[in-house]
């Protein structure tokens, strides 16, 4: 009985010291949506725009093979720029001034623009 006692009371002791020792910090991330800057960073010849705070960006794989349809008018470019810290709603890369952008019916996070007589898909850029 004396050793289960002292075994019981080891075994806690050690628990307690393991415990007691452990200096892992607990690290808390957030995760926000990339901006223009860090896009262009990575990639400067990315063909990008800025909607509603949210950068939308052409030529994503897996867009390409979804079938969307125009819905309405949502928005239009107002500017073009390359500076990536010049960046604000409305401000593209390679989209003309007064070019159009159209939701989509079956998805919230592919925008269309109308482009030499075709629409092209931009993809919102999510949180990573």
């Amino acid at each position: 009985m004396k050793k289960v006692v002292l075994l019981f009371a080891f075994s806690i002791m050690t628990v307690w010291i393991l415990v007691g020792c452990n200096n892992e910090e607990i690290m808390q991330s957030t995760s926000e949506k990339p901006t223009a800057s860090e896009v262009l960073s990575e990639d400067s010849k990315a063909d990008i725009f800025q909607f509603e705070d949210t950068i939308y960006k052409s030529d994503i794989a897996w867009a390409e093979k979804t079938k969307v349809t125009q819905n309405e008018k949502v928005g239009e470019i107002k500017r073009r720029s390359s500076d990536k810290d010049a960046f604000n709603n409305g401000t593209a890369t390679k989209l003309s001034k007064g070019t159009a952008l159209y939701s989509t019916k079956e998805r919230e996070d592919i925008l269309l623009v109308s482009f030499k007589g075709k629409f092209k898909k931009y993809v919102a850029l999510g949180e990573g």
